[in-house]
């Protein structure tokens, strides 16, 4: 396929999403090969080193892809800290004449993307708040946070309502006072951006996610844990994230294996869940379901007709 020129690709972004096991990193990369694309990773759980098993990091030889691998399991990273370097490689790629194509499932970090100028991710987590409400129940959160905004409260859903890290970033934002705030110097009227998010029924997504955690499981999941628990602990970011916390009762020798990959595989399941829900309340993206026969042609004619080369 010709590739599209200098004044097609400088202002462009083609964001592939879509919740876990859908394709999306092989998606990018053809694309990626047939439109002179660099890929950027959206992946909140692929930015912490020595989390290669556990994150899925298995991509293809000779094909690179950036923002994976910026900070240890034990520091902590924000939406504000990633969508100031995927800016920075997009400038950059623009720069290089290439069309940066950003892939991945947190939808956070695409909205910061998406809608740069929204006020929130301006707001900076508060170490001493922080520190103050991890000691506190789940329930305790939903208290104060009802307290505070009883109608946003009310308005989450079962998995954020019990979700504690999210009601301290919730409760957070709240107690800052901050309602507007405009520190961004990107437009988002100065891209051109094609979403394209890639989706499927629970129950074609279910045993693609089953067989990949017992891929994960074959190819040293457990080694890669128990590598990193000589350096790092489990209160630490990396290790109190999807497919490394599940297994802390098992080397504390609390739990057996398998009930540790059975309460993996639902927590899988439950993320998968969240994230069709996330993409799903978005606006001016594509779905395409994964479960039609011809859904990667379906992405290729989407992307030629953005470029105007069909």
């Amino acid at each position: 396929m010709t590739q599209p020129n200098v004044s097609l690709t400088e202002n462009r972004i083609l964001i592939i999403s879509g919740p876990t096991a859908t394709g999306k990193t092989d998606l990018a990369i053809s694309l990626a090969k047939k439109f002179n694309g660099v890929l950027i990773s959206a992946d909140s759980r692929q930015i912490y080193q020595g989390l290669d098993v556990g994150t899925g990091k298995d991509h293809p030889k000779g094909f690179k892809i950036n923002l994976i691998d910026l900070i240890t399991p034990d520091q902590d990273f924000s939406v504000v800290q990633y969508q100031k370097l995927a800016f920075q490689k997009i400038i950059e790629i623009h720069s290089q004449n290439k069309l940066p194509i950003i892939v991945g499932g947190t939808g956070l970090y695409i909205d910061s993307i998406v809608n740069p100028d929204k006020s929130t991710y301006f707001i900076r987590p508060n170490k001493f708040l922080r520190f103050f409400f991890n000691k506190l129940s789940t329930s305790t959160l939903q208290r104060i946070y009802r307290l505070l905004d009883k109608k946003s409260f009310d308005s989450l859903n079962n998995s954020e309502q019990h979700n504690p890290h999210r009601l301290i970033r919730k409760i957070e934002i709240k107690l800052s006072g901050k309602d507007v705030i405009n520190h961004i110097q990107i437009n988002k009227n100065n891209f051109n951006i094609l979403h394209l998010s890639l989706t499927a029924p629970t129950s074609c997504l279910y045993p693609r996610i089953d067989t990949r955690v017992q891929k994960r499981l074959d190819i040293g999941l457990l080694d890669e844990i128990k590598n990193l628990l000589k350096k790092y602990s489990w209160s630490d970011p990396g290790l109190n994230t999807l497919a490394y916390k599940e297994f802390r009762d098992y080397f504390n020798h609390q739990k057996s294996l398998k009930d540790c990959v059975d309460v993996w595989r639902f927590d899988e399941h439950s993320y998968a869940r969240r994230q069709l829900t996330w993409f799903k309340k978005q606006t001016n993206l594509h779905f395409i379901d994964i479960t039609k026969p011809k859904y990667l042609l379906l992405a290729l004619d989407l992307v030629k007709k953005w470029y105007n080369l069909s």
